[in-house]
């Protein structure tokens, strides 16, 4: 080197002389040259007559540790763990996981080999990223192959350095394999097991992890790649014999194996806690006698397993260590500065993507800033639109990302979580935003653990605002479960929310979220809802241990009813008691509607609709005629439709307010007439309006009501031919061809061969099993369908009998009776068989016999052809 400005004694020259060089305390160095014969010689840097020897040290890249300028590991007790030096990924080649066996990649059905040419790489990359492929061929790690897979390499500059590190694009391999369910733990939810006692802290992370775990040789080929030598020129395949950097299954695969060998470490809860994340390795204790035993342990079977750990990055025992971007000291959790200010030094977003990424990195950071998710709301906006759209970035989506950054700057330490004492959480909803804080008492004051906020979901967002805290608490309770592990919780909330699920949540919410809401606030023995004065939006906290501001159940009444005195229990005293119900069916290839208002005596109202009408709005149709038919009496109204109930109880009102639109602006459906029911609810001087069910059993007053309703309201759509109608129409289609079904079921003739009237069977036959098993003539005849069956002499439903049949009442009649001796045949009977029968309704349960005749159906399996014909004849003569 001919420009450097001092001589050199390289090696080579340094061995010819035999010269041998000690370095003493207080910066001195002494050579001494045996074939001199002198004496050696001493150089001090404080010399001021001597010049200082200069001596030029090459070291190898893994010792560069060694000039750090602070000590990476306290010199005091913590020497003792020099005595594990095979451990230290500095001073030892890379790990090989000893218990784990290779790993298999499997292959998505159908995928087939994917070559993918490598990209241009300028020749100053090269030459670093050629230097660290040696290295990793030297240890095994890579050899040379000939695989028709193929991926690019990518250079990357080393942070902070001017060297280049290779990365291999793995997309197209990533998508070509199966997915393996990833079983990496949440951060948060991991330092959550921190005890509360912990004082003290060792880190350890695990070098080239991934590089740990064979892969097997039939899997190899899969992660080939090109290159092309520096020098030579010479080009090659290589592929990896360990778990790549880049695939997708690598954090999994890696942290399962892991965890694996780390089962016989001899971890004590009251000691000493070990929680890993990937090749990230926490120890948390009381005191630093024990961590310094775990580490020590901990280290000793880390190295028998064969990983290695990085010395460099190694903390052990201290108070305060960095954990996953997290500054841990005793029981507090802060954000570390290097995190901070790698969100901060993010710039105004330009596309989508960017704002995206932002949000992903400070939504990392999300529970030390509060009301993180109202803030972030703008910036969510930003990314809506499709590729080609305009991006829009205003004035608002500005505010939201600085002030984002400036209280990301401010964040302050949380505690972590003492699961040995209660928790409580502080609910506020503001702006279709779930917001609050979930707090512990630490001394004589309470101390944050987490700022938890989250937006609504679309259905949420469309409730009032006293219920939008109901769905808000629900929200926040299951994302404080994550950091609670099922303690004991106080909700503060300044909302009623346990009267509001009792009295109004049936109104409002569907039945599986009021199951979910009911079982997480009301039926949970650790959730303690208590009901506090409104929050403070700043702090999330009270203002002040006054009374709520508002009664949520007076609220509701006056606001979001249709009327202010609407009742939906009956009225003591009243002048009208009516049962509405409507209609819409398919009848004859096309749809008819109609509705019906009637009382316990007489049908009030009945008229058809137009065929397009949907039941939905037959129902609201027959609610508001018997609002506008109790015009100034006081009327109790009975309705089995739960649209028509809600609208006029709940969500009326509120499209009112709206204009009638919907939460997101869209017009809602029926508007006019749902207009008009608002309207019509005023008419009578008082009204309750009440919810029953359909179809019941029974002969009480309400379940008879109903079916009379129902009855008139399907009559009203398409009326009943009678019998004498029935011979005027036979009469007039004498050119059409006979309609012996239709004949028999009007007991004009007998079935063939050799049968009777069906009037006869009906009284004979009736209970007679033996006659019905032994006979198989009659059921082509009972229940006919469109194709021929076995008896020839029956004969296939043409489309004329078939409307016939189904117009006909007297039919309908008998094909229910006779469906009913073949329903206790078989040992079940049809529901709904009190009082006035529905002709169209055809469910069924099991009868007192159900067991004998089971039994019997199961001997002789024939009658399965006899069920199926029955269903397919009943179809296709009307029944519902």
């Amino acid at each position: 080197m001919p420009e450097c400005p001092i001589q050199l004694l390289g090696r080579d020259i340094l061995c010819k002389l035999q010269a041998q060089i000690t370095f003493l305390p207080g910066g001195h160095a002494r050579l001494d040259l045996p074939e001199s014969g002198s004496s050696a010689r001493q150089h001090s840097p404080a010399s001021q007559c001597i010049q200082p020897a200069k001596i030029a040290v090459i070291m190898p890249r893994g010792e560069e540790w060694r000039t750090a300028p602070t000590p990476l590991v306290d010199p005091d007790p913590h020497t003792l763990l020099l005595g594990v030096p095979g451990v230290w990924a500095e001073e030892n080649p890379p790990g090989l996981a000893v218990n784990i066996p290779p790993v298999y990649v499997d292959l998505k059905p159908g995928a087939v080999p994917v070559a993918l040419r490598q990209y241009h790489i300028p020749q100053k990359a090269k030459q670093n990223i050629q230097t660290h492929l040696q290295r990793l061929k030297d240890h095994g790690i890579l050899k040379f192959c000939v695989s028709p897979w193929n991926t690019p390499l990518l250079p990357v500059l080393k942070e902070g350095t001017q060297e280049y590190r290779p990365v291999q694009d793995l997309r197209a391999v990533n998508e070509a394999t199966v997915t393996l369910h990833p079983v990496v733990p949440n951060p948060y939810n991991l330092l959550a097991l921190i005890p509360g006692n912990t004082k003290y802290y060792t880190v350890l992370d695990l070098k080239d992890a991934f590089f740990c775990i064979r892969l097997a040789p039939a899997s190899q080929p899969l992660f080939a790649f090109q290159w092309e030598d520096s020098t030579t020129g010479a080009r090659h395949q290589m592929t990896w014999t360990r778990l790549p950097q880049g695939f997708k299954n690598s954090p999994t695969i890696f942290g399962c194996a892991l965890s694996q060998d780390l089962l016989s470490f001899n971890a004590q809860p009251d000691k000493v806690v070990l929680l890993q994340y990937v090749d990230d390795l926490l120890l948390a204790s009381p005191t630093e006698k024990d961590c310094l035993s775990a580490t020590k342990a901990l280290l000793h079977l880390l190295c028998l397993a064969g990983y290695r750990v990085s010395k460099r990055k190694a903390q052990i025992c201290k108070q305060t260590v960095k954990y996953l971007g997290f500054q841990l000291t005793g029981t507090k959790r802060a954000l570390g500065a290097e995190r901070k200010e790698a969100v901060c030094r993010i710039p105004q977003p330009k596309t989508r993507r960017q704002v995206r990424e932002f949000l992903g990195a400070a939504g990392f950071c999300r529970l030390w800033i509060p009301n993180f998710a109202d803030i972030a709301k703008p910036l969510h906006q930003a990314t809506k639109g499709g590729e080609h759209d305009p991006f829009l970035w205003e004035e608002e989506q500005t505010a939201a990302f600085l002030k984002l950054k400036t209280l990301l700057m401010e964040a302050p330490a949380l505690g972590l979580p003492d699961h040995s004492k209660p928790f409580q959480l502080y609910v506020h909803e503001h702006n279709q935003t779930a917001t609050g804080v979930l707090i512990q008492s630490f001394g004589s004051w309470l101390r944050p653990v987490a700022y938890l906020s989250k937006q609504l979901d679309s259905v949420a967002c469309g409730l009032p605002p006293c219920l939008k805290a109901v769905a808000a608490t629900a929200m926040l309770i299951a994302e404080a479960d994550k950091l609670t592990l099922g303690q004991v919780l106080h909700v503060k909330v300044p909302h009623a929310v346990k009267a509001l699920l009792d009295v109004k949540g049936s109104y409002w919410f569907s039945n599986s979220r009021m199951t979910k809401y009911q079982a997480m606030m009301c039926e949970n023995p650790r959730v303690h809802l208590d009901l506090i004065a409104t929050l403070n939006p700043a702090t999330l906290l009270p203002d002040c241990e006054e009374d709520p501001n508002h009664e949520c159940l007076q609220v509701m009444e006056e606001v979001f009813s249709s009327r202010p005195d609407l009742k939906d229990v009956p009225l003591d005293k009243y002048d009208l008691q009516l049962f509405t119900d409507g209609s819409s069916y398919m009848h004859d290839g096309k749809k008819v509607s109609g509705y019906a208002v009637v009382s316990a005596e007489e049908i009030i109202e009945a008229n058809p609709l137009p065929g397009h009408t949907s039941a939905q709005l037959a129902e609201i149709t027959a609610l508001s005629r018997a609002l506008e038919l109790s015009e100034g009496k006081r009327v109790n109204i009975y309705t089995d439709s739960k649209y028509a109930f809600m609208t006029v109880h709940a969500h009326g009102a509120l499209y009112k307010e709206r204009g009638l639109l919907t939460s997101s602006g869209q017009q809602i459906k029926y508007a006019a007439e749902i207009a008009a029911l608002l309207e019509a609810v005023w008419k009578p001087s008082a009204v309750s309006i009440m919810h029953c069910r359909g179809h019941q059993k029974g002969h009480d007053e309400i379940p008879k009501g109903n079916r009379r309703a129902d009855q008139a309201a399907k009559a009203a759509a398409k009326p009943l031919l009678t019998t004498d109608q029935a011979k005027v129409l036979l009469c007039k289609q004498e050119a059409q061809p006979p309609m012996p079904n239709y004949e028999f079921y009007m007991n004009w003739r007998k079935f063939e061969p050799g049968g009777e009237f069906i009037e006869i069977m009906l009284h004979k036959w009736h209970n007679d099993y033996e006659l019905l098993e032994l006979n198989h003539d009659y059921i082509q005849w009972l229940f006919p369908t469109r194709s021929q069956g076995r008896n020839l002499y029956s004969t296939p439903l043409t489309p004329q009998e078939t409307c016939l049949m189904i117009d006909t009442s007297e039919v309908q009649q008998r094909l229910r009776r006779v469906y009913k001796m073949m329903l206790k045949f078989f040992g079940v009977k049809l529901m709904g068989e009190y009082g006035e029968e529905d002709t169209k309704v055809t469910e069924v349960e099991r009868a007192e016999n159900f067991a004998s005749r089971f039994e019997n159906l199961t001997t002789n399996s024939h009658n399965n052809l006899g069920i199926t014909r029955i269903l397919l004849s009943l179809g296709e003569l009307g029944a519902e």
